[in-house]
């Protein structure tokens, strides 16, 4: 099982672990011959993480019999002496491949904490190191100082924008009210939440922050390239990620940032497609590979420091004269790209973790009657709750789509896109959706 895939089954397994717990206790273990089970360290040992925070990847041990036999249905009890610190679950069964795991919250203390692991007759020592976070942006606390579960638009073109420059949005999926948050002067290229809960906004070579009393911009960090677009996801592991045509980067704390592959890795990097997985952290982002041809790129991530060596590339897809014109992922590391064109070919298109792709997921063309103008024309793409949301810039309306490929709703109004105008730039994003513990 690879790393990816284990990490999907420790999710899944995390939320079944009270069930497990229901059918096996440390009196009535059901694996035979406790006193020659041996316990091991399999996955997650060593990882450095912020003081306060989730590690990214689980805590794994393995209980094997004395031949090395995996052993399923061992009760495994993990715990924790660090101050504030938690561990969950604290006790889980074996599955079948003799594996047990839990997440590990760091204390708030900085330096080396540890998490025990135990069967009868035999345990062992896992390690993490917590590391001071280098500035506010950088806490794990999330914060409560914008709407939870709401989507977020940067747009060149709508009814509440002025003048000249790029308006921001607030939009309300629960009643369908949208309302002005800040406008520019400028052409706002990428917008994102932080994994924290701090709104920003990139535009050519600089990221700003916004206040969320006065909804005024202040500059976080200046890029060391000039009139380069920089689109913006959440860090998981930190503050946020961005791509330029050049690479992508990691945003660490106020004017700090720093590339996460050689500046002349990729060729022809397409910038409006970039995601972060919410589960693993790892990067993604495209390429264009020749006429109709692109390709999906992924790099194994902590949020920190990029694996090296490991990007990879996850997909080749053909999509006729169309162009992806945004990205974004789900939790269980779909990615969900949105193809625009002149011709009929207007989709999203999903590609599975393990690079699987669908075509045909969701087909506006067809849904909407093989009309060109009803087809409408589309770009950036975001994730909330189990549904996606893209704005169709012909007919000035935004769309919801369910994670399933199914038409939901659709919001018409010249609020997200003007009428007659096709050529506008948005960009979308999620505000975070767990709940925050602090003003």
């Amino acid at each position: 099982m690879n790393r990816i895939s284990f990490m999907r089954a420790f999710a899944l397994a995390a939320s079944l672990s009270l069930a497990a717990l229901a059918q096996f206790s440390c009196d009535d273990n059901p694996a035979d011959d406790l006193s020659n089970l041996r316990l091991s360290a399999y996955s997650g040992d060593h990882q450095t993480e912020r003081a306060g925070a989730v590690l990214s990847e689980p805590l794994v041990v393995k209980v094997s019999d004395i031949l090395g036999n995996a052993k399923p249905g061992v009760l495994v009890s993990f715990s924790t002496n660090a101050p504030s610190a938690l561990v969950n679950p604290s006790q889980t069964a074996t599955d079948a491949n003799g594996l047990a795991s839990c997440s590990f919250q760091l204390g708030a203390a900085a330096g080396m904490q540890h998490v025990w692991a135990a069967i009868p007759g035999d345990s062992v020592l896992l390690s993490a190191t917590a590391v001071a976070f280098g500035c506010p942006e950088e806490s794990p606390v999330r914060l409560c100082v914008w709407p939870l579960k709401h989507i977020f638009i940067a747009t060149t073109s709508s009814s509440l924008l002025g003048g000249a420059g790029s308006v921001v949005i607030d939009f309300n999926p629960a009643d369908g009210e949208a309302a002005e948050v800040l406008e520019t002067a400028e052409r706002i290229d990428g917008i994102s939440f932080s994994a924290r809960g701090e709104l920003f906004v990139s535009m050519e070579d600089i990221i700003r922050k916004a206040d969320p009393a006065t909804h005024d911009l202040e500059t976080y960090a200046d890029a060391d390239w000039a009139s380069t677009r920089f689109s913006l996801e959440p860090n998981p592991g930190g503050v946020l990620a961005g791509l330029n045509p050049g690479a992508p980067h990691s945003i660490g704390c106020p004017g700090s940032m720093a590339e996460l592959s050689s500046s002349h890795m990729f060729a022809a990097i397409l910038w409006e497609n970039f995601a972060v997985d919410p589960v693993t952290r790892d990067v993604h982002l495209m390429t264009a590979s020749g006429p109709s041809n692109y390709v999906l790129w992924r790099g194994l991530w902590d949020g920190r420091a990029i694996t090296v060596g490991s990007w990879e590339s996850v997909a080749n897809l053909f999509v006729g004269t169309a162009e992806p014109r945004g990205m974004c992922a789900d939790s269980s590391g779909t990615m969900y790209i949105c193809f625009d064109g002149n011709d009929t070919w207007r989709r999203i298109v999903t590609v599975a973790a393990d690079g699987t792709i669908d075509y045909e997921f969701f087909d506006f063309y067809a849904y909407y009657g093989n009309n060109a103008q009803a087809a409408g024309r589309w770009g950036d793409i975001a994730y909330l709750d189990g549904k996606l949301y893209v704005i169709d810039r012909r007919n000035d309306r935004l769309v919801v789509i369910s994670k399933t490929g199914e038409w939901l709703a659709e919001y018409e109004s010249d609020v997200f896109s003007m009428p007659l105008v096709e050529t506008d730039h948005y960009a979308i994003c999620a505000s975070p959706y767990r709940p925050c513990t602090t003003k």
